[in-house]
């Protein structure tokens, strides 16, 4: 399989679908998920790029709504499906000049931070939504990956619910005090924060750390 066929993508105004008929609704921007490829210029205005990261018995479907309120703020985003979330896969998305952000939800966020480091994505800053301490399944499904011990250092913002029993809030709250850029915000609700009563409240959170990259010039080295 290759890369095109393992992530979808969203976008703005002035694409073409699959069939190569741009889109009508000029008065609407579109949210663009039928490019059969990696898209480089998603849109001429992007302010960042957004690579999101599934994890334990998540879709790319389950995620959509936050991908469209993300691209109606100006963020090209792409959703990475399991096995195209290499480095390689996910480094052909950065576009140029605009901060390249790496979220990952459960295992996903595992995965965020191991690729955080590596030279082919630089990624500016990283967003971790119920990220996994503890080796407690999740619908019978183990956690294969090794936890963190520490945070790397630069831009981050933790998501996780207040009654996360996956990966309890104590654990993640230690873990964030060795990391002075790192930013944690608690929202109500369990391990899905996306999904749980908090989830407006996360996609608010999202959105400002986001904000707060651009304006602070987080941009690719």
């Amino acid at each position: 399989m290759t890369t095109a066929s393992r992530t979808v993508n969203y976008a703005f105004r002035g694409l073409e679908d699959a069939s190569g008929s741009p889109h009508a609704d000029a008065g609407h921007p579109p949210v663009d998920r039928l490019l059969p490829r990696l898209t480089r210029n998603v849109s001429p205005a992007a302010r960042t790029s957004v690579a999101l990261l599934t994890g334990r018995h998540e879709t790319s479907e389950r995620f959509e709504s936050l991908a469209i309120r993300l691209a109606r703020d100006g963020h090209a985003v792409a959703i990475a499906r399991p096995g195209g979330d290499t480095a390689t896969a996910l480094g052909e998305m950065r576009k140029p000049d605009v901060p390249f952000i790496l979220l990952g939800s459960d295992t996903g966020a595992l995965r965020a931070l191991t690729l955080a480091g590596s030279p082919a994505l630089r990624a500016d800053g990283l967003i971790l939504l119920g990220l996994p301490l503890l080796h407690r399944p999740v619908s019978g499904e183990p956690l294969t990956e090794s936890p963190p011990r520490a945070l790397p250092d630069m831009p981050i913002l933790l998501i996780h619910g207040h009654d996360d029993q996956i990966s309890p809030l104590p654990l993640i709250r230690m873990l964030t005090r060795t990391a002075p850029r790192a930013e944690l915000a608690v929202v109500p609700g369990g391990h899905s924060v996306l999904h749980d009563d908090g989830h407006r409240w996360a996609a608010a959170r999202i959105l400002v750390f986001l904000e707060a990259l651009i304006h602070a010039g987080h941009t690719p080295h």
